[in-house]
């Protein structure tokens, strides 16, 4: 957890130098820009409690819509869809993610014409199956909880359409004693 804060503030700070460095104007909306986009996700599903040495990782695909009315801001929905599963003990155990969907408020700081840094608030709701094939049970879970995240996009702000690369990564969810994150990477066209 230590390693996840440093790496985030690493990059809040070295995006912070950057931005120092060179005096760029973005554009400003005459009115909302709007952009619907892909993405793919790495999610893991950690426990706390280590006793197992068990952990899920799950592969995503996924839909991200948004509307951004300022450089400075945007609003985002988001629905994924896990693909394939994860087997834990030897096979015994099976879990796949069903689906995740997400409200998010997108903070952003433009860095130059075509970068800028962001922040990832809001909040997430997550379904995953879990079966045991010795005794053929399958069992639900669905969680929600508040999540937050860090990212970078890549797009030419000096144009008003155009496609945008973004990475980032979050906390989904964080439970006492589990949690889910992950790396996602995505294209997005704004309109």
């Amino acid at each position: 957890m230590k390693i996840k804060a440093v790496v985030v503030v690493s990059c809040l700070l070295a995006a912070g130098v950057q931005a120092q460095g060179f005096s760029s104007t973005p554009m400003m909306y005459s009115q909302p820009e709007f952009y619907v986009g892909l993405n793919y996700a790495q999610l893991s599903l950690d426990a706390e409690n280590d006793f197992f040495g068990e952990s899920a990782d799950w592969n995503t695909v996924g839909l991200n819509a948004g509307v951004q009315p300022s450089p400075y801001l945007a609003f985002e929905g988001r629905y994924g869809k896990g693909v394939g599963n994860d087997d834990h003990f030897d096979g015994l155990v099976e879990s796949k993610l069903k689906h995740y969907f997400g409200l998010y408020a997108v903070p952003q700081f433009p860095i130059q014409d075509f970068m800028s840094v962001y922040g990832l608030l809001g909040w997430t709701k997550a379904k995953a199956d879990f079966s045991a094939s010795i005794i053929s049970e399958k069992i639900s879970e669905t969680e929600d909880d508040f999540s937050y995240g860090v990212g970078v996009r890549f797009r030419d702000m000096r144009t008003p359409n155009g496609v945008a690369f973004f990475a980032e990564y979050a906390q989904l969810i964080n439970r006492s004693d589990y949690d889910v994150n992950g790396l996602t990477l995505g294209l997005s066209w704004h309109f």
